[in-house]
């Protein structure tokens, strides 16, 4: 769910996908501004890992979230590395386990915990499009404060698996359909 959203060509290029880069650029001058990115997977994690080094301190947080040309050269250089020691399934692996989903859950496991009481290893194929929609804007998709919202961005995520076939025309005709299930649980200290 996560790949097919986010990154739909990730086992296909490398720390940057050029496809991808034409494609912004195309429809971002279209839009006459800057509505797309093309980060991939790769370059999503490196930005996160900046943001988790941050912690605390704002202005290393402003740094590894302002929209500079300096920004992304080091961020794609760090990719290009990364690429090159670790595996696909490594990378996503380290993406899914810092990536933000809102409520104070970062990773998968704690969102899973955070929103469906339950392992990320036992989430259902709505759940797990929930969840990876939720990367993208967790404020706006905050299925708690937003549930119409959530539910539209988890049918699109489902409708992006049907489309690189990941699940079945029954498999997304079923989870089309299933509420949002949300069991939400509030963390026990804070963070999680």
């Amino acid at each position: 769910a996560q790949v097919d959203i986010e990154d739909n060509r990730f086992y296909e290029h490398g720390a940057v996908d050029l496809k991808g880069v034409l494609r912004a650029v195309t429809k971002n001058a279209e839009a006459g501004s800057a509505t797309q990115g093309a980060s991939t997977l790769t370059q999503q994690y490196v930005k996160n890992v900046f943001v988790e080094q941050a912690g605390d301190n704002q202005d290393a947080f402003l740094d590894a979230t302002r929209k500079s040309l300096g920004r992304k050269v080091k961020e794609l250089k760090i990719a290009i590395k990364l690429e090159e020691d670790l595996t696909k399934d490594q990378i996503l692996t380290n993406y899914l386990n810092i990536t933000f989903y809102g409520h104070q859950a970062y990773g998968i496991e704690a969102a899973s915990s955070r929103y469906f009481s339950k392992s990320a290893k036992d989430l259902t194929i709505p759940e797990a499009a929930m969840l990876a929609g939720l990367v993208q804007n967790p404020s706006a998709y905050d299925p708690i404060l937003h549930p119409k919202a959530a539910q539209a961005r988890r049918d699109t995520v489902i409708n992006k698996m049907l489309e690189y076939k990941h699940i079945t025309p029954e498999q997304a005709k079923e989870a089309l359909a299933a509420p949002l299930g949300i069991a939400y649980k509030e963390p026990l200290n804070g963070c999680i």
